[in-house]
């Protein structure tokens, strides 16, 4: 049993932690991976989909035509960066929550131990 626990804490407190910094890195890595956002901000302006206007009819109808989806391609990639910076801000946010407290959770149960004999919580 004292084997168990030496093993378990050195592992929660060296393997574990560096575990979950490196599995940290790799998730922020994805996700600029899954939303890429270089290719986002380098196509800002671009068409929505490559749809470009239709050979026939005026000038003013394909000129608009074009303009309306350079909009809505600009409308559909600024919703994405939003969206992907606002996954990496929690992403951290939650990240910095588990780092800050991880070194006591193995403390948690023992604390909890502590405060329900002593009749804190019930």
């Amino acid at each position: 049993m004292v084997m168990f626990l030496t093993d378990l804490i050195q592992w929660w407190y060296f393997c574990g932690w560096g575990l979950f910094f490196s599995n940290f890195k790799v998730r922020l890595s994805d996700t600029l991976d899954m939303f890429s956002f270089g290719e986002m901000l380098r196509t800002l302006f671009k068409p929505y989909r490559q749809i470009s206007a239709n050979a026939s009819g005026s000038i003013v109808n394909r000129a608009i035509d074009k303009l309306i989806s350079r909009f809505v391609g600009m409308f559909a990639r600024l919703t994405i960066i939003l969206a992907g910076l606002i996954v990496m801000i929690l992403e951290i946010v939650f990240g910095m929550i588990v780092m800050i407290t991880w070194p006591v959770m193995p403390m948690l149960p023992i604390a909890g131990a502590i405060l329900m004999v002593s009749g804190v919580i019930i």
